[in-house]
Formats: C-alpha cells, sequence, structure tokens
C-alpha cells in the first residue's frame, strides 16, 4: 500500500547518441539538440529533482564523444542520473565520467531514494552482442532483485533500463529487445512489480502495459525511427520531432507530460474567436 503522500517531479530523455565535437549524425547535431533541451529543462522546470538519461548516450561510443557529452551537461542544473546502451561502451564512458555510481560490479545501475519515489536504473549494455540487443547477466539480476526486494512500499517504484523486455510491433527494434526478458520477469515475479516502467532504445513514444506493468518508451533525442510496422531487413530512420518526458509523481498518480522543445511555432488560444477563423498558420499569434 502506497502511503507517501510525498510530491516530486523529474525528466526523462534518452538516446542522444553523442559524436565527437563537430561531427554530424545523420545530417544532425546531437550536441545542438541536447543543448536545446538543457535550455528548456533549465527555464522551464527548475524544481525537478533530476534527469535521467536512459543510454545510448554515445553513437560509436568513442572517448571524444563522451567528453563533449561531459561538456554538455555541465549547462544542465538538475542531477543527471546517466544510463547506459547498446551504443555504449564502458571503459570510454568512465573516461570522462569516473565519478558515476555503479554497482560495485562495473556495471552502470544503482539505486536513487527519494521521498516520493524510488528509483531503480539498470544496465542492459551487451558489449559480447554481434547486434545491439540488450542482456541483464546474473549479476545484473541479483542487483534487480535486491533493488525490488529493499524498495520502500510506501512510495511508488519506478524502473528504468534501456532496452525493452517486451515486443512492440517494430520487427527491426524487436529483434534487437532485451534478450532475456523472461529471466527478468521471473526475478519480477518472485520480488515486487515496479509501479512503472521506463525505457528507451526504441526512438519512438510508446506506451502501454506489460505483464500488468504500465510502460512508457521514452522518443530519443537526436533521429528517430519511422513508425514502420513492416520492415525488418534494416532500421528505418526519420527526423520527426524530438522530445523529452516531464515526469510528475504525488503518493499514488504518476503522470507523464512529453514535451516538444524544438516547437518555435504560434502559441494561441483555442478560445479565440480570431484564432478559430485564422485561414493560415501565419496569422495566429506568436
Amino acid at each position: 500500500m502506497i502511503a507517501n503522500g510525498a510530491a516530486m517531479n523529474f525528466v526523462v530523455l534518452t538516446d542522444t547518441h553523442f559524436v565527437a565535437a563537430g561531427q554530424m549524425l545523420y545530417g544532425l547535431d546531437p550536441a545542438a539538440r541536447l543543448a536545446a533541451a538543457i535550455r528548456a529543462i533549465n527555464r522551464d522546470h527548475g524544481d525537478i529533482a533530476c534527469t535521467i538519461v536512459m543510454g545510448d548516450l554515445a553513437h560509436w561510443g568513442e572517448r571524444a564523444a563522451y567528453e563533449h557529452l561531459r561538456e554538455v551537461l555541465k549547462e544542465l542544473r538538475a542531477l543527471p542520473i546517466l544510463m547506459l546502451g547498446n551504443h555504449d561502451r564502458r571503459l570510454a564512458f568512465r573516461s570522462a565520467f569516473s565519478a558515476v555510481a555503479d554497482d560495485g560490479r562495473g556495471f552502470i545501475q544503482s539505486v536513487h531514494r527519494f521521498e516520493a519515489a524510488t528509483i531503480v536504473t539498470l544496465d542492459t549494455l551487451d558489449e559480447r552482442a554481434v547486434g545491439h540487443e540488450g542482456v541483464l547477466c546474473d549479476d545484473r539480476l541479483a542487483f534487480l532483485a535486491g533493488a525490488l526486494e529493499s524498495a520502500s512500499t510506501d512510495r511508488p517504484l519506478l524502473l528504468f533500463q534501456h532496452h525493452p523486455p517486451f515486443d512492440t510491433g517494430l520487427p527491426a527494434m524487436d529483434r534487437i529487445k532485451l534478450r532475456n526478458g523472461e529471466a527478468q520477469w521471473a526475478v519480477i515475479e518472485r520480488t515486487r512489480r515496479p509501479d512503472y516502467l521506463f525505457t528507451g532504445h526504441l526512438h519512438r513514444p510508446i506506451a502501454g502495459v506489460w505483464r500488468g506493468i504500465p510502460f512508457h518508451v521514452q522518443r530519443g533525442i537526436n533521429h528517430q525511427v519511422a513508425f514502420d510496422l513492416v520492415t525488418a531487413d534494416h532500421i528505418p530512420g526519420t527526423h520527426e520531432a524530438p522530445d523529452y518526458s516531464l515526469v510528475l509523481v504525488t503518493g499514488r498518480e504518476i503522470v507523464i507530460q512529453q514535451c516538444s522543445f524544438l516547437y518555435d511555432g504560434p502559441v494561441y488560444s483555442l478560445e479565440d474567436s480570431t484564432a478559430q477563423l485564422a485561414r493560415s498558420v501565419s496569422e495566429l499569434r506568436r
């Protein structure tokens, strides 16, 4: 029974795919994208407890990319909680982020206990994978079990991991999900179900329920994966607008607001009769 009435707000973003300073990726500048997100977060969300970055911090996992990311993140006022994804490499990450806590076995995963919620972050990176699928080895599954068992029952338990453990209907991405989702479920089933599951990796805004656990898949910060339920032989990409999410936790309630931080169009009243009769976007007030 969740009885704690404490509240907190935090931001979730994912898949920054940084490259070395001065480089571009798919015709986009990942640093410019993240910098724009940070400006919006600093401006609009001064009361957040943290910003969780759910993996694929770098695209090729090289040291120069992590050093570049470190410099851009210095502008973020809120506490950053960094996670790893399939594009990341632990040693190169550690060279730039030596102070980030691990689980004692070298995996970048941790438990953060706030008054309003317990946040558990997992490391699903498999550096031996031929493809980009994720894994939770025995050590990481043991960490998950301990984190779930020890979490306070008077506040929501929120679980974060880069790879989703379920299919979503995107064939190109479903083949590179978490490889041993059944093993993860077995741990959850014998310990405690999270109140919410957050993932990245898919570069699409997706929500649903996995075996009774509501989940949120966060859209990427740089490039996106196309809404394509057919293609399986490659991953179709797009330049759809990115976003981050503001998560509001109040007692039993969890609300997720997706924020399109690059939108620069008009903002107007839907009740304004002049706006309703506008014949073009240019006639709307900014």
